[in-house]
């Protein structure tokens, strides 16, 4: 896999079959829960940085799809409130069904080249959501994204190889059906990113030190940043 592939993902195409893409947000929800890792690094970075000071804080999920991220942060730390922001109306209104009830998360429909109109957050997070733009968008995009971070910027994705791609094809081929998740999950990974290739599109992102790309696991690309009132580096 010498470069990332090129073609759109079936959920992101706005005349998708709804049926399709609301399995695909269910099963998506699955896999962030068992298989990203996604949780784990949500502890160890924003909830870590969150419970050492006093409530209230914000949080921003870019490209939220169905907020199962959202809904588990809000039940381990009161005092948080998230917006969810994604661009696609019927993943929008999906998730604001299943977050129905739960106050503390905003469920907002928008698209990336939208975040310079937001206002500022505590936190920013994005998890699968940098290997869904082209190359020339994705500086430009995380930019956005540093400077709406006033403490930490968390971005995970998926690391490109055929490692990776192997295995989730076994995985897809015994568990995921009736959805866009097994042909999009191949992909994604296809879309995804080797660590020197992601540092060298974010090159123009930040000032130095202000964004760490590191490989993560399981196989999966990681972004830190520090935000505007963040002195010393995570």
């Amino acid at each position: 896999m010498p470069s990332r592939a090129g073609e759109p993902e079936l959920m992101d195409l706005l005349d998708s079959d709804p049926g399709r893409l609301e399995r695909t947000l269910r099963q998506l929800a699955w896999i962030n829960r068992f298989l990203t890792g996604a949780r784990r690094l949500l502890a160890r970075t924003i909830l870590k940085d969150a419970r050492r000071r006093p409530p209230p804080y914000t949080l921003l999920d870019v490209g939220a799809g169905g907020c199962d991220l959202a809904l588990w942060l809000a039940g381990r730390q009161p005092g948080l409130r998230i917006t969810c922001l994604d661009h696609d109306p019927r993943a929008v209104a999906y998730a604001r069904r299943r977050c129905a009830g739960v106050p503390a998360i905003e469920v907002r429909l928008g698209a990336a080249g939208e975040l310079e109109r937001l206002e500022s957050f505590d936190y920013v997070f994005a998890n699968h959501f940098l290997h869904h733009l082209d190359d020339e968008r994705i500086a430009p995009t995380v930019a956005a994204m540093l400077a709406r971070t006033r403490r930490l910027l968390v971005i995970t994705d998926l690391l490109r190889s055929r490692g990776s791609y192997v295995w989730f094809s076994l995985f897809a081929g015994v568990f995921l059906h009736g959805s866009f998740a097994a042909a999009d999950g191949r992909l994604s990974i296809r879309r995804g990113f080797r660590p020197e290739e992601l540092q060298e599109l974010l090159a123009v992102a930040a000032p130095p030190g202000r964004l760490e790309v590191r490989r993560g696991r399981p196989g999966r690309v990681v972004v830190s940043g520090r935000g505007f009132e963040l002195e010393d580096p995570y």
